[in-house]
């Protein structure tokens, strides 16, 4: 009789909403509840979840390098294209003549292939900035009035002939190793380094 008058009172207080409804039941448990924070409601949370940094794109750097082959060299060479003075003994005149001029002369390098002077002379082997300062003070042999004579003085110095091979280099993102191949190769160029002196053709 007791069990069912207290029966009786939980269903009233259910019914009015003091006692939870599943609080009538004592043989089961209440669920637990997980709460799952959402990005939206709750931006904190969100932006402390880890996040996996994204693979970067596939790429590459290119570079271009110029070589110097093919380099053969020759001392004491006389430029005939850089011409220090002149003098003539005239038919008829006879006599001698004589050189007297000072002289300036700087260092030439070919290029190609859009390489620049910087590139090249220092595998070349010449300064570029060097020049060659001195004076030419020469006197020819008599000649006789039956004979005409024209005598030149040149810069003399070390010619260079060589070619240029332009390389293309490509290294991928990540690598260590670059891999190069030829672009193009030019003719044959020259280059010429001045020395202190001249020499005398007739």
């Amino acid at each position: 009789m007791k069990k069912q008058s207290a029966i009786a009172l939980a269903l009233s207080l259910a019914l009015t909403g003091i006692i939870p409804a599943h609080a009538m039941s004592p043989d089961k448990a209440a669920p637990d509840v997980v709460t799952t924070a959402n990005a939206s409601s709750n931006p904190s949370k969100a932006d402390s979840l880890p996040i996996s940094p994204a693979t970067p794109a596939r790429g590459s750097v290119t570079y271009y390098r110029y070589d110097v082959i093919d380099l053969k060299k020759t001392k004491n060479w006389t430029n005939t294209k850089k011409q220090l003075g002149i003098c003539k003994v005239s038919k008829g005149v006879g006599g001698s003549c004589s050189i007297n001029a000072g002289y300036s002369i700087g260092t030439d390098v070919s290029v190609s292939l859009g390489a620049t002077i910087n590139d090249i002379s220092g595998s070349v082997g010449f300064n570029r900035h060097y020049s060659a300062n001195g004076s030419v003070s020469w006197t020819s042999p008599s000649i006789s009035k039956k004979s005409a004579a024209t005598y030149r003085a040149y810069a003399v110095g070390t010619k260079a002939t060589y070619k240029i091979r332009k390389m293309k280099g490509v290294k991928a993102l990540g690598q260590k190793k670059t891999r190069w191949t030829t672009v193009s190769t030019s003719g044959t160029l020259t280059a010429f380094s001045p020395n202190i002196g001249f020499d005398i053709k007739k």
